[in-house]
């Protein structure tokens, strides 16, 4: 069994039925060519380096999962088209790599927009930019 990755850049606005679906998509293809998908991990909200197709904000979604090395090419076809077909609305970019047997499987999860807390002030704190804050002016 071959191991690989798919990680997807969708919607910001994407819903939790559309999320099941993906990951309903990835369980049964995946099955249906003789493997398994052994992980799905949405990464929430994040903020583009660039914008994509008008979009500032994108929702990550990470897939991994085995397939036998005979049933690649037939896969990778449904995926194909199941991206242009299907989720071209909802799936704004992806990319699909080959996983290396002998890495552990572990990967830092980005922090989302969603979950950064705290105010100006504190981020100018953490970043050493308190002459920001001084009220005191002098003339």
């Amino acid at each position: 069994m071959l191991r690989y990755e798919t990680l997807m850049l969708t919607n910001s606005h994407i819903t939790k039925d559309e999320i099941n679906m993906l990951e309903s998509f990835f369980d049964k293809l995946a099955a249906n060519f003789g493997g398994k998908m052994f992980a799905f991990d949405n990464w929430d909200k994040q903020r583009l380096a660039y914008t994509v197709k008008k979009n500032d904000y994108g929702t990550y979604v990470l897939v991994r999962y085995e397939l036998p090395l005979e049933s690649l090419t037939g896969f990778f076809k449904e995926l194909d088209s199941f991206f242009k077909i299907k989720c071209n609305e909802i799936v704004l970019r992806n990319v699909t790599v080959k996983l290396d047997p002998k890495k552990t499987l572990e990967y830092r999860k980005p922090e989302s927009v969603t979950s950064r807390s705290g105010n100006l002030d504190s981020f100018i704190r953490e970043n050493k930019m308190d002459k920001f804050l001084d009220s005191d002016e002098q003339d």
